[in-house]
């Protein structure tokens, strides 16, 4: 049960706020798949986080695809498509397909299926698929696919949340029930090195985002901000590459920052911080700071820091501000 209550930031009606709306449902950790098709001329394929299991008997998927892809034609048309999904260290897999390039499978490595549907090599999973049904939802068009064939191997999927890519790990909490299922409830110094780590950052993490919310700023904008910081103008694929993003909430966010004038466009497609944009970015700086010396005050070690306990703990911290300090 949680021990506090978590401030609304941002709500209200979708149709007058969309891209807080499309924050707000990123607030819904997925996995990330590449749907590829064979088409009528070439193969085509898109990164989505919409895939979905619907019928285990028959075995059929699903996802959707926006009107407005380049790819929604090839889809529409194909009678075909497959399914892969990625494992934790595919993220560059990911961000070839979600990029405007017109060549997305010469970046790539990949193999033809049964059905003709290119498959990705090294996927998580894969299923193969006739296109059982296609319904139109709004501003997508719904695939439900009969799966012909699927595959699995071993290993961690790639996750996706809040605009960022992230991998799976057991939650500390979870980890340490588990452990008093056969052992009494250890104390901190007892506790391995990695799960102190984690508890102590995703305790920052959390109170930190409240935080930076409640000052305006936000997850991505803070990472768009430091991708541009102190570096050559930069186009939004290449941006969303370096800091891990998605390209669409990279697009809104220097929308945003372009209509405030944090950011300035070059030859059309490359994007640099203005003087304003790094003002803020230096402010964004000087708040973490303040924070972690906050944080850090509050931090007793000094009544055992003989004990291998407060090291542990305290390197733990250590740690998990060097985490934090990526993602701001």
């Amino acid at each position: 049960m949680a021990d506090k209550t978590r401030l609304i930031v941002e709500g209200g009606d979708p149709a007058a706020d969309p891209k807080a709306f499309r924050r707000a449902l990123g607030s819904f950790p997925t996995g990330v798949s590449i749907i590829t098709t064979p088409g009528l001329d070439a193969p085509a394929g898109v990164t989505a986080n919409s895939f979905a299991s619907v019928s285990l008997d028959p075995p059929l998927v699903l996802w959707s695809i926006a009107h407005t892809s380049r790819s929604h034609a090839a889809f529409r048309q194909s009678a075909h498509f497959a399914i892969n999904i990625l494992a934790d260290d595919q993220v560059g897999v990911s961000q070839a397909f979600a990029s405007a390039s017109y060549d997305k499978f010469s970046l790539v490595d990949w193999h033809r299926g049964g059905t003709g549907s290119p498959l990705i090599d090294n996927a998580l999973a894969y299923f193969d698929c006739v296109c059982e049904a296609r319904h139109e939802g709004g501003d997508h068009t719904i695939m439900i696919g009969r799966v012909i064939e699927f595959g699995r191997s071993e290993g961690s999927p790639l996750a996706f949340s809040q605009g960022r890519y992230g991998i799976t790990l057991d939650h500390p909490e979870v980890a340490a029930k588990a452990r008093d299922r056969k052992f009494e409830e250890p104390g901190l110094d007892e506790l391995p090195f990695l799960s102190l780590i984690a508890k102590a950052h995703y305790k920052e993490d959390a109170d930190l985002e409240e935080r930076r919310s409640a000052a305006g700023y936000t997850q991505v904008g803070s990472k768009v901000l430091a991708g541009l910081y102190q570096s050559a103008p930069l186009t939004a694929d290449e941006l969303a590459r370096r800091m891990y993003l998605d390209r669409r909430e990279v697009d809104d966010s220097l929308n945003e920052f372009l209509a405030d004038g944090h950011v300035a466009i070059f030859d059309g497609h490359r994007f640099a911080l203005t003087e304003s944009g790094k003002q803020r970015r230096r402010q964004m700086i000087e708040y973490l700071s303040r924070y972690q010396a906050q944080s850090a005050r509050s931090c007793d070690f000094g009544q055992r820091a003989e004990q291998l306990k407060n090291i542990t703990v305290y390197s733990a911290c250590e740690e998990s501000w060097r985490l934090v300090r990526r993602q701001i």
